[in-house]
């Protein structure tokens, strides 16, 4: 979608996005800039944030870089302070912050199931805890998560992947029916493949797969994503055209799990 004719459904939101600073975190930037948004732009690495961040400025838009880390509880508490505290609030979260590496299930090591649950789950779980106070404060609001298809139905060589991400959606479905009296809406968008570099993260992290699976794409669209093409869906959970939706999953696969 060309600039001219992004919606302006986001002018006045106040987003805060982990993982901002590539791939769909990244994307999503941009795209919720684009539509009015005031975006709060978090990463484990903070020039990638800043990065990002200063593309938006150069774009015209509004936001500010910040460091963080999900899988501590204490950095995620300061980011989410730090950009409550430069827009006045928060009323919109974007959880993207995520890793995938791939193992056998018996030569997966116990550190690495505990790390990728703890970035994945307890990460999303972090954020979307410190952020649910301001939009309290702020009357409702909207959350979204970012899953997968592996949230949904299981593959070879990453069990503790989908393990986690099937936790993010479960998660988010309990949050959405848990808050949605309150004005909060939490819904969790489900990507197949795409072309974002989740892997090499993990690999800088944990090390290489032990085995590396074979990668293809299998959906019958026969094609990986663009990274803005699953912003386009965040966008659209977080503005006020999904109001009637919460709890729900949200497949962004070219068909992966029709077949």
């Amino acid at each position: 979608m060309t600039a001219s004719k992004v919606p302006a459904r986001l002018v006045g939101r106040r987003v805060l996005v982990t993982g901002g600073g590539s791939g769909i975190g990244r994307a999503s930037v941009l795209r919720l800039a684009a539509e009015g948004a005031a975006v709060a732009v978090t990463d484990l690495r903070a020039e990638s944030a800043e990065a990002a961040a200063e593309e938006v400025a150069r774009g015209g838009g509004h936001a500010v870089g910040l460091p963080a880390d999900v899988a501590d509880e204490q950095s995620v508490a300061a980011a989410v302070r730090a950009a409550a505290g430069q827009f006045g609030g928060l009323d919109t979260v974007v959880a993207c912050a995520g890793l995938l590496h791939s193992a056998a299930t018996h030569e997966t090591s116990l550190d690495l199931w505990e790390f990728m649950l703890r970035v994945n789950l307890t990460g999303t779980f972090l954020t979307v805890k410190h952020c649910l106070p301001h939009l309290l404060t702020a009357g409702g609001g909207s959350i979204v998560t970012v899953g997968s298809v592996a949230s949904l139905v299981a593959g070879g060589w990453a069990s503790c992947y989908d393990a986690s991400k099937g936790g993010v959606l479960q998660f988010t479905r309990a949050v959405g029916a848990e808050y949605a009296d309150r004005g909060i809406r939490a819904n969790c968008v489900c990507p197949g493949h795409i072309g974002t570099n989740l892997r090499a993260h993990s690999t800088a992290a944990v090390g290489p797969p032990a085995t590396p699976p074979v990668s293809r794409v299998t959906a019958p669209m026969n094609r990986r994503a663009d990274p803005a093409e699953v912003a386009g869906v965040i966008a659209f959970l977080c503005s006020d055209d999904s109001s009637f939706m919460t709890s729900s999953a949200v497949m962004v696969d070219g068909g992966f799990t029709a077949v």
